[in-house]
């Protein structure tokens, strides 16, 4: 079990080549196929737009628009190149931008994109694209951390377990790092009015069948009452020293998450270590 087809998101942010250097890793690690998949918001000039400003104006906006994707192309295989990868494609695709996002990461083995950094003009753009990709493209993204990224990831892997459906697609996207890592802790994390009987018992089953897969872990109880989960699972993966995290996404409808918070948009917003998602 492991990864024969990576995609990553390249734009034009100021974080991009965090995420860039994590995918290639990964691609060399597991031999992978490595695409590179420019998404930008949407800023092609419509036909009755460009007929209205001067033609300098246009031919301006065209040069900058090309000059910005002949660049990420080139920071691409640049690092491609530096990592020895010997299939890499490249891809600028036309249409409407998050969906065909969506679209490309459904046929690949792992999307990487790169956490929402609030000090870039397109915030927004980056948090609908990310959010898209979890929830729409039944595939298991790995969200970088635009602050920092660990020097290995998937040494130290904590899996956040509550026993539903997405954290069991979780587990099992991201197997490959799961049979690699050196440490895997399995947490459950619950408030003290839950039922931690049901909770062990559901962790136990989980860490049976990690076991047939070759991966000995270590279980982690623990009941949170003063804080937010999402917040303790951060606080714990510091502790730690975990240097990534697999976790299901939006357990939750999503609108209860956008007005209740939710240990997502936590992750979301708040991450320090790379987190991989699955729904």
């Amino acid at each position: 079990m492991t990864f024969k087809n990576i995609l990553v998101h390249l734009d034009d942010s100021r974080r991009c080549h965090l995420r860039l250097g994590v995918a290639t890793k990964l691609a060399a690690d597991f031999g992978a196929e490595l695409v590179g998949l420019y998404v930008v918001p949407t800023r092609e000039l419509s036909p009755s737009v460009a007929a209205l400003l001067p033609a300098d104006i246009v031919a301006r906006r065209l040069q900058e628009t090309g000059a910005a994707q002949q660049k990420a192309e080139a920071l691409f295989r640049e690092a491609a190149r530096g990592a020895r990868l010997k299939a890499i494609e490249w891809r600028a695709p036309a249409g409407s931008t998050v969906n065909v996002a969506v679209e490309h990461a459904r046929c690949t083995d792992l999307a990487v994109l790169g956490q929402r950094d609030p000090g870039d003009a397109d915030f927004a753009f980056l948090e609908e694209l990310n959010e898209a990709v979890v929830l729409s493209a039944g595939r298991p993204a790995l969200l970088v951390p635009y602050a920092a990224v660990p020097a290995a990831i998937g040494e130290h892997v904590l899996v956040a377990w509550d026993g539903g459906r997405e954290a069991a697609r979780a587990v099992g996207d991201a197997m490959p790092f799961l049979v690699k890592a050196r440490q895997v802790t399995v947490m459950s994390v619950h408030s003290g009015g839950n039922n931690r009987i049901s909770d062990e018992a559901a962790t136990s089953r989980l860490a049976s069948y990690l076991r047939a897969h070759g991966v000995e872990a270590k279980i982690d109880h623990s009941t949170v009452d003063d804080i937010g989960i999402g917040e303790w699972l951060l606080s714990r993966a510091a502790d730690l020293t975990v240097d990534l995290i697999v976790m299901g996404a939006y357990a939750h409808t999503r609108l209860r998450d956008l007005v209740l918070g939710g240990v997502t948009r936590t992750m979301f917003s708040s991450m320090t270590a790379p987190v991989l998602m699955a729904h």
